[in-house]
């Protein structure tokens, strides 16, 4: 899990050419594990190797909602666009897209959650009714929380971007002298 959430965070780091942004896209992975967690209490299921190899595909799967949205949100900010109008926008422009791709997937995962198929005495109905639960709360969850992570980690990376230019900039080191 912690490896493949280091790779997620390294791959969204080049694509989105920072590495406090995708934070926001990271987020989204808990709420993931929040609807497993309860799909899996509601269908009396227990948690075996298949639900947890479920969980390990999540990490994967449910961050590609959350890029769909910050890399537009990203694209019309370069075009000059606000940030709170860009994150509107972004919503507005992919939230049909991100139900369409949820929604595929998990009716896509229904005769895996409801069958009795099993391999080597393992039931694939944990893994499929891992999937269906963890992509259903992620997708609720991105559409509402991403957008304010974004906002919190972007205002994160300017506070540090100030500090770190006054901190080691001559105007900034003379300022300092003057106030002191």
């Amino acid at each position: 899990v912690i490896m493949s959430v280091t790779f997620v965070f390294l791959l969204m780091g080049v694509l989105f050419e920072s590495f406090v942004l995708p934070l926001s896209v990271l987020i989204s992975i808990p709420f993931s594990f929040l609807g497993v967690y309860w799909t899996l209490y509601l269908t009396n299921t227990q948690q075996d190797i298949m639900s947890i190899i479920g969980m390990v595909i999540l990490i994967g799967v449910v961050v590609n909602n959350a890029i769909v949205l910050i890399d537009l949100a990203n694209r019309l900010r370069d075009e000059g666009m606000d940030r709170l109008e860009a994150l509107m926008e972004a919503g507005r422009h992919r939230f049909r897209p991100i139900l369409m791709t949820t929604f595929t997937t998990a009716f896509g995962l229904i005769p895996m959650a409801v069958g009795n198929s099993k391999l080597v005495g393992l039931a694939y109905a944990p893994l499929g009714r891992t999937m269906i639960g963890g992509l259903m709360a992620s997708m609720v969850l991105t559409l509402v929380l991403v957008p304010l992570f974004y906002t919190l980690f972007d205002d994160l990376r300017v506070l540090v971007q100030r500090v770190m230019s006054s901190a080691f900039s001559r105007d900034g080191a003379l300022q300092a002298r003057e106030r002191a």
